[in-house]
């Protein structure tokens, strides 16, 4: 196609100058237009059925005549002709779109046209389908009905919507449709065995009206026809034609990019899936395999062999139930989404703003991936649902989260920010950099977690940096840099980062480094200026504040609040501080207990965000929520004198080493042999080689 020209599009009646060029058009290209007396123009215009294409000086270049029918609901074409001169120039294109703009209220659009006039091509990239043939008035030839629907419910597409609440609903290629219609062929086995009996329950094999495109270039009339009614015994997808050839032409794009040919009916089909959005598009084409970490990044579609589809569902089918996990140490639950939690989880997560349909069917497609999406859903008391989350490991620097919900839970706000914090941690365990929540149905609890964290806006929802390392101040910078110009415009926050850090006086700056560290969490500026502590901790204690993994080692677990908030408090007697200077850095010396192992160690470090000296029972109201004391050993503390001072540290973010550092190696470190019975100062260089043997692997 040559390049577009500008032209105005508009509606003209019996009145108009343009309506005399209009027949002039219509009469000279009357071989190939139904025909037309001078009289039923003008009706037509007269009732405001003629559109018309104008050129920059206003000249008439082509023109859509139409009716409609109020018995069918539907939009018929009658004409559609340009001038000679200002044909494959995109204007044919304009003259339709501005139909299907001004008669959405109808169920669609439709047409006849002679097969023999060769403009399949012309009606199928304007968005049409043909579907079904008719002899023609003239002896000898055929006629085809075209249709473009408007996307209105009907019988087909309920159905289509029903098929999604049941079933996985993917979409087989053009050429595995053929396979399937010709059963015969041994060489058809990969295609055949997606029809197994045992998938029929868990899998709905669907195609979009592409499929009829692409049946009509075959010339027998009766195989056509066959293979016409055989397509439909298959659930066919909407398509909004609104967002087709928006769609198309990014395709079209992308594969010429990749220099891969591919057949036209087939990009047509994939430009259908994704515009229906539907989310698995199975072939056997290894050209599209191997473009489809690009087609995922691009429209989120899963490219997927029909052997790795049918092996993935088998899996699941077959694998025992996942062993729950104990989350953050508390009894509520963490398990792996199982096939046939559908139903439940769409009653306690679905959002208002989505169809039971479509969350049913984005849930079914992680779950048909457990290669590259884990499914996880929090339960508590008799497993009741309270959260859930899904993860996507498609792209090596970056965890994304397409799906993130928190049920009505007196607790949800605390969930919602333990499974922000977690998710950072997971990714930025696999040597991720940054984590993406791209759920666009997000509550407002979650929308409010997310913003009180380091995530912030990006064009498809929200981003946060989670660097695993421990640099000065100048290596970091650098890294950051680089991770701006690979990954583009979005990650610019990196390099504004990285400019904080180049300034020579940054890292005297405690407050802006303690900021730095919690944008870019878990990463450590070695040569920054901020007061780290020692301070040891009894287990008991530590379990229900930060440490998991000692929870675990008790039967009733931490208590669910105090383990979930990212942030808490811990008590200590006196009031000198000795040392204690906020912001700050902790590493946690969790010391021995009889009820425990693997204790007297190093087992985390956390941020010092506040550290404050009051009474007992001022300190007590200010952070009951977040200390792990009960009034009584709080006041113990004050040695049972309400005015006697204590001290609160708050802290937050804490990471669990997952390597405890032994005293014997704290020792070794420090270069003595005391033994950490009370909170002291460390230098940063001391710092830097206990926090690398807590992170080594």
């Amino acid at each position: 196609m040559t390049e577009n020209i500008q032209v105005m599009i508009k509606v003209i009646d019996e009145n108009s100058p343009h309506l005399q060029t209009v027949i002039e058009l219509g009469d000279a290209n009357k071989a190939t237009l139904s025909f037309f007396r001078k009289g039923a123009f003008c009706e037509h215009a007269a009732r405001r059925q003629i559109i018309v294409a104008l050129d920059p000086q206003a000249a008439c270049i082509g023109y859509l005549l139409y009716g409609y029918s109020r018995l069918y609901d539907r939009i018929t074409i009658i004409h559609l002709c340009l001038d000679p001169s200002h044909r494959r120039k995109g204007v044919a294109r304009k003259l339709v779109d501005y139909l299907i703009k001004i008669t959405q209220q109808y169920s669609g659009i439709g047409l006849t046209c002679r097969r023999d006039y060769k403009l399949d091509n012309t009606w199928s990239k304007l968005g049409f389908v043909p579907q079904y043939d008719k002899p023609a008035k003239t002896p000898g030839k055929e006629l085809t009905y075209w249709w473009l629907d408007h996307g209105h419910s009907n019988l087909f597409s309920n159905a289509a919507t029903r098929q999604r609440e049941e079933k996985l609903c993917v979409v087989i290629d053009t050429n595995i449709f053929f396979d399937l219609y010709d059963p015969e062929n041994i060489n058809n086995e990969e295609s055949k065995a997606l029809l197994a009996d045992w998938l029929h329950t868990e899998l709905d094999l669907c195609l979009t009206d592409a499929i009829f495109n692409k049946i009509n270039t075959i010339t027998n009339i009766d195989k056509r026809k066959h293979q016409h009614s055989f397509a439909k015994k298959f659930t066919r997808l909407p398509c909004p034609t609104q967002k087709l050839d928006t769609v198309y032409k990014s395709l079209s794009n992308l594969f010429s990019k990749k220099a891969i040919g591919i057949d036209e009916f087939e990009l047509l089909h994939i430009a259908r899936t994704i515009a229906s959005d539907f989310h698995i598009f199975v072939t056997r084409d290894i050209h599209i395999l191997d473009i489809g970490d690009e087609l995922y990044d691009h429209f989120r579609l899963s490219i997927i062999h029909p052997n790795n589809l049918i092996i993935q569902l088998d899996e699941l089918r077959r694998k025992p139930e996942y062993q729950p996990v104990r989350l953050a140490g508390t009894l509520l639950k963490q398990n792996r989404v199982q096939i046939g939690q559908q139903n439940i989880l769409t009653d306690y997560f679905q959002s208002c703003n989505e169809t039971r349909a479509d969350f049913q069917q984005r849930l079914r497609r992680f779950l048909a991936e457990p290669d590259k999406f884990e499914c996880l859903v929090i339960l508590e008391n008799e497993n009741q649902p309270v959260a859930l989350v899904v993860y996507d490991r498609h792209k090596i620097h970056e965890l994304e989260i397409p799906i993130l919900r928190v049920g009505s839970n007196p607790l949800a706000a605390t969930i919602a920010h333990h499974l922000l914090f977690q998710a950072a941690s997971v990714s930025a365990r696999e040597q991720r950099q940054f984590t993406r929540i791209t759920d666009p149905y997000l509550e407002e609890t979650l929308t409010k977690a997310i913003q009180e964290d380091a995530f912030i806006r990006v064009k498809n929802g929200w981003l946060r940096a989670n660097i695993a390392i421990s640099e000065k101040a100048s290596q970091l910078s650098l890294h950051l840099v680089n991770l701006a110009n690979n990954f583009g415009q979005e990650y610019d926050f990196c390099r504004q980062i990285a400019e904080v850090l180049n300034n020579g006086t940054s890292t005297s700056d405690n407050q802006t480094m303690t900021q730095i560290e919690r944008f870019l969490w878990p990463a450590k500026v070695t040569d920054a200026d901020i007061p780290i502590l020692i301070i040891p901790i009894d287990p008991h204690w530590a379990k229900d504040l930060f440490d998991d993994k000692l929870a675990y080692q008790y039967i009733l677990g931490a208590k669910t609040e105090l383990a979930l908030n990212r942030e808490a408090v811990y008590y200590c007697s006196g009031n000198k501080l000795r040392g204690l200077e906020a912001p700050g850095r902790i590493l946690w010396y969790v010391s021995d207990d009889r009820g425990y192992y693997n204790v007297k160690s190093i087992r985390a470090c956390s941020r010092l965000d506040e550290v404050i000296i009051g009474k007992p029972k001022t300190l007590f109201r200010q952070f009951r929520k977040f200390g792990v004391y009960e009034w009584e050993k709080v006041f113990q503390l004050a040695k049972n004198d309400l005015n006697n001072d204590i001290i609160a540290i708050r802290f937050s973010d804490t990471e669990v080493f997952s390597s405890s550092i032994t005293l014997e190696k704290v020792q070794q470190v420090l270069g003595n042999r005391s033994t950490i019975q009370s909170r002291f100062r460390i230098p940063p260089e001391i710092f830097v080689k206990l926090y690398s043997l807590g992170t080594q692997s």
